[in-house]
């Protein structure tokens, strides 16, 4: 990916003294820059599967869908609100299937591809449930990969709060749409060969927590206060990313 140091603003001011530590930042060409957003379905439940610990049985559950969608970064630093989520509604989406391999080189192997050519990976619940199911799809090395670039927004918020909020709880406090069913609902339209109505839901899942992880601050019922950006969002973490690598430029 072709990049760019460019010099930052100063990080912050002290009294009439601006501080700044010569930081540069790697910026990448609008026309290569993008992030990822994801979620799967399974084909069955966790407490169906062969397993001693709740891990097992999660990395033994076989996917039925996947859904993705690329964002690009340029995207994120838009200022106005409404202009970041219409580009997520132009943004690419697609869904792979388990049981689809036309090239012969695995199922879920474009979106391993999506996800090498990502600057962070956005999920919920995914280092704890997605991840470890797609780790039998991919050699480890580069999952790892792939993981090191991993935002997990419900894992970010449960450890700054302790509370393990609902995808669907954040989305309606946020006046974000609504999830059109459930991981149960799913399992069944899959046995039951109802595919169109499974993509539709794991599309607008994807799409409802890309909108959400662009939000500049969250909303988090039950608690009643306000998460800023950096504690849940995508554009807080691809800037940690890109000063973390502008170490090395």
């Amino acid at each position: 990916l072709a990049h760019e140091c460019v010099h930052t603003k100063p990080l912050f001011n002290k009294g009439n003294a601006s501080v700044s530590k010569g930081i540069y930042i790697k910026k990448m060409s609008s026309a290569e820059g993008y992030i990822l957003v994801f979620d799967l379905e399974t084909q069955g439940k966790i407490c169906d599967q062969v397993g001693s610990t709740e891990n097992e049985r999660i990395s033994n559950l076989q996917i039925s869908c996947l859904s993705a969608i690329k964002i690009p970064t340029n995207a994120l630093f838009l200022t106005n609100k409404d202009e970041v989520q219409d580009a997520i509604s132009k943004a690419e989406m697609k869904t792979w299937w388990r049981d689809v391999d036309e090239d012969g080189k695995g199922p879920f192997d474009e979106f391993f591809e999506w996800c090498d050519g990502a600057e962070i990976i956005g999920g919920y619940n995914s280092l704890h449930f997605d991840h470890p199911i797609l780790l039998k799809h991919v050699k480890k090395r580069r999952y790892e990969r792939h993981v090191c670039k991993a935002l997990d927004s419900f894992a970010r918020i449960k450890d700054v709060t302790g509370v393990f909020f609902k995808l669907d709880a954040l989305l309606k406090a946020n006046g974000l749409e609504t999830k059109t069913a459930n991981g149960l609902q799913a399992i069944a339209w899959w046995a039951e060969g109802e595919r169109d109505l499974l993509k539709e839901y794991c599309e607008q899942d994807v799409r409802a927590l890309a909108r959400m992880v662009c939000l500049p601050e969250l909303k988090l019922p039950r608690i009643r206060t306000t998460a800023p950006n950096y504690v849940f969002g995508i554009a807080s973490a691809l800037a940690a990313r890109r000063a973390s690598e502008a170490q090395t430029c």
